[in-house]
């Protein structure tokens, strides 16, 4: 699998973004999207500073988050009712 050969080289991999969302993490790391793990090479990979992810809420709800990235223009509010 793509995301155990990306982890052997201290690359980490975030599998099941999909949709909108690949795309703004493309443009906001100016990485490019890859349909095989063939194809990948340097050159299409994006920079964040950050990645991590948080957990939330008394379900401990996940979310990853992505910052510094060099071609990021947004902010995200992230508001909770209860």
């Amino acid at each position: 699998e793509a995301n155990h050969l990306l982890m052997q080289e201290k690359l980490p991999a975030v599998r099941w973004v999909g949709g909108v969302e690949l795309e703004l993490l493309a443009i906001a790391t100016g990485g490019r999207i890859v349909p095989r793990f063939q194809e990948l090479s340097e050159a299409k990979l994006g920079k964040a500073g950050k990645v991590r992810e948080i957990s939330f809420g008394t379900t401990k709800d996940r979310m990853l988050v992505i910052e510094e990235c060099a071609n990021s223009k947004a902010v995200t509010i992230f508001v909770r009712g209860g």
